[in-house]
């Protein structure tokens, strides 16, 4: 479990992030980090001296050393280990989302606790357990975030898998904020970028929305169409062929963000599947988000010619927020509604209805 860098410097983190904890794992904590590169108040709070603030230290001040834990090491989640066949017992992992709290009432005399979440592709049909003890929780505000159903951030390792079940036991488990902002609010929809806040994609009438009729002329329009026009737009050019290993479908140094150039990889679905975007339409294993990510690039679009189900959004933030650890990067959702506003402002959108097996408008 250890296969983690544990070297410990001073070095800002590449994200704007700041982890408030409500559970911390001392002993394991100490085992991870090196307290030769730690303050010394931080280290007799982890080994439970009784110092001035030591909650407030355990809650605040060590998540900082994790997060330069999670950088360091490149620390992945479990959608990308399992895409890389790395899942196994002892490997430490990151997640971030929803989670069922259970053990946390007044009523409950034991130590134990847990969170489960369901998980989704590529590990459908599993469930995530983390299992801890009320030894771990720093604060009071722990027993009511970590209650029943809540969102966290957890970072542990496994230490177990079967047919149905993934277990862990955590680090730490708490908030994940962006430090930036004056009040506390989570990090991870600081990753999200408009559509309309990349220049080349600006003049769109975003008070415009296609009614239904209208929403289903987005099945005439095919991929490659789509490509070529952000191409033109992006100042490429050539537009890439596709083929069946590509990483993105369009990759670009010139995607402009307040006056700025940053590269950006693309990931495009055309009408082939005209229908919510889920992850078994993502390439032939599911792992063309994964894929998408292992790119170096500052932004990553995610396009659809309909909307963007919930579990690819999760999964693209998820892969968003790894790699925002190791280099800044920010993600868009192009769904079907955006791309019908942008072929609309530069008088590419269809000016008739699809036509039915019947002849019939569709």
């Amino acid at each position: 479990m250890n296969n983690i860098v544990a070297k410990q410097g001073v070095e800002a983190l590449p994200t704007a992030a700041k982890l408030m904890a409500f559970y911390l794992s001392r002993d394991r904590v100490l085992g991870l980090l090196n307290p030769q590169h730690l303050p010394a108040h931080v280290v007799a709070a982890l080994q439970g001296h009784d110092v001035q603030m030591s909650a407030a230290i355990l809650s605040n001040a060590a998540g900082s050393y994790l997060l330069q834990t999670i950088a360091a090491g490149r620390v992945k989640t479990l959608p990308q280990l399992a895409f890389e066949g790395e899942l196994k017992e002892g490997t430490p992992f990151i997640y971030n989302g929803h989670f069922t709290g259970k053990g946390f009432a007044a009523t409950n005399k034991t130590p134990a606790l847990n969170l489960t979440e369901r998980l989704d592709e590529p590990l459908v049909g599993k469930k995530l357990v983390f299992e801890f003890s009320k030894n771990g929780l720093v604060n009071d505000t722990a027993y009511t975030r970590m209650s029943g159903s809540t969102r966290l951030f957890a970072f542990g390792y496994i230490t177990g898998i079967d047919d149905t079940t993934i277990r862990a036991v955590p680090y730490v488990i708490g908030d994940l904020v962006a430090s930036s902002h004056a009040m506390t609010s989570p990090f991870v929809p600081t990753l999200e970028l408009r559509p309309e806040d990349i220049e080349q994609f600006a003049g769109m009438d975003e008070t415009w929305f296609p009614s239904q009729a209208e929403f289903k002329r987005m099945a005439m329009v095919s991929e490659q169409a789509i490509k070529e026009l952000i191409c033109w737009l992006l100042g490429e050019y050539s537009v890439p062929s596709d083929w069946g290993g590509e990483e993105s479908d369009v990759l670009s140094a010139n995607l402009l963000v307040d006056g700025y150039r940053h590269t950006g990889a693309f990931l495009l679905k055309g009408p082939a599947r005209f229908h919510p975007m889920k992850p078994t339409d993502l390439g032939k294993n599911g792992d063309q988000l994964y894929r998408l990510f292992n790119i170096p690039a500052q932004i990553y679009v995610v396009q659809h010619c309909h909307t963007i189900g919930a579990a690819v959004r999760k999964q693209a933030e998820a892969f968003a927020l790894a790699r925002s650890f190791v280099s800044p990067c920010r993600i868009v959702f192009m769904d079907g509604f955006t791309t019908a506003r942008l072929l609309r402002a530069h008088e590419l959108w269809p000016a008739t209805a699809p036509i039915s097996r019947i002849g019939k408008p569709a």
